[in-house]
């Protein structure tokens, strides 16, 4: 279980400010946020790494001034800061403060979490995470946005969506840390699935569209780490294992919608395990480019 004796990375976080918080794992915490002008500090000896993103634009003719400040220095910024990431790794001290309202999505992580990281992508020794400061990453950030709408939308870690995206997140962080002799980190070949293995990872999310499961469930069935399944898998599909399970999905509406036109949109979402409508019909027209009563009209 997390260590909650201080000092705990989110409790210098604003309370008023955290319209979300759950623990998608007992090490990881997820925390959206709506923001006020104001600042953060985090002392030196914090127990978790964290992971910020802003999500959407501030109202236009804002200012949009932010100073954060280290040890070693102070940096200052003017601009929009959306798309942009910070990661913040234990026990690094800093000060920030900013001048606009925006929503934003934190993660705290242990760092045990990001140890085992480094064992999987072959890593020697522990490894030593940097910190970055408003770098723009759109992937980190896009991910960051998805996890949003998940804990908004959804019970927050029941299911492979939310952990599938947690997982990438993370593998995105490992992949850009520095281990202790200096260099990167890159991921080590691993043999991919048997051809046994992807039919059966197939009929496993195939036979389960409307369950929720959570991707660690998913891996232990096959008797790999999460880490490691979602590689893998990705390899042998060309997708990470929630967006297989999402396209699944969206491809048996389509034939629901078509061959029962009494059904109604709300029931498809709820029997194909979409959480509620909305997020049925987010993910239909990503996919197929129109709305779920659009597509049953031109059939």
């Amino acid at each position: 279980m997390k260590d909650m004796s201080p000092p705990y990375a989110a409790s210098a976080i604003d309370p008023g400010s955290i319209e979300r918080r759950a623990h998608i794992r007992p090490d990881v915490e997820l925390l959206v946020r709506r923001r006020n002008p104001g600042r953060v500090s985090l002392p030196r000896g914090h127990q978790e790494h964290v992971l910020m993103a802003t999500v959407g634009t501030p109202l236009a003719g804002t200012d949009v001034r932010s100073v954060l400040t280290t040890s070693e220095a102070e940096y200052a910024w003017s601009d929009c800061p959306r798309g942009q990431i910070t990661f913040v790794p234990a026990n690094f001290a800093m000060e920030w403060s900013w001048s606009y309202q925006s929503d934003s999505v934190h993660l705290t992580v242990a760092p045990s979490v990001f140890r085992d990281f480094a064992a999987e992508f072959g890593s020697a020794g522990p490894t030593h995470l940097e910190p970055r400061f408003r770098e723009m990453d759109e992937g980190l950030s896009y991910l960051l946005s998805e996890l949003r709408k998940e804990a908004l939308g959804q019970e927050v870690g029941t299911d492979l969506v939310t952990s599938s995206l947690l997982s990438l997140v993370l593998a995105r962080i490992a992949r850009t840390c520095r281990v202790a002799d200096g260099t990167r980190a890159d991921p080590r070949p691993v043999p991919g699935f048997t051809d046994n293995e992807r039919r059966r990872c197939i009929e496993f999310i195939s036979d389960r569209l409307h369950e929720k499961f959570s991707l660690a469930a998913l891996a232990s069935e096959f008797g790999y780490s999460p880490f490691h399944f979602a590689r893998l898998f990705k390899q042998a599909t060309g997708f990470p294992p929630h967006e297989y399970q999402i396209r699944l999905r969206i491809e048996q509406a389509r034939r629901l919608l078509v061959a029962h036109p009494n059904m109604t949109i709300a029931h498809i979402a709820l029997e194909l395990g979409f959480s509620d409508e909305s997020h049925f019909r987010r993910h239909f027209r990503r996919i197929t480019g129109t709305t779920p009563s659009k597509y049953r009209a031109s059939q």
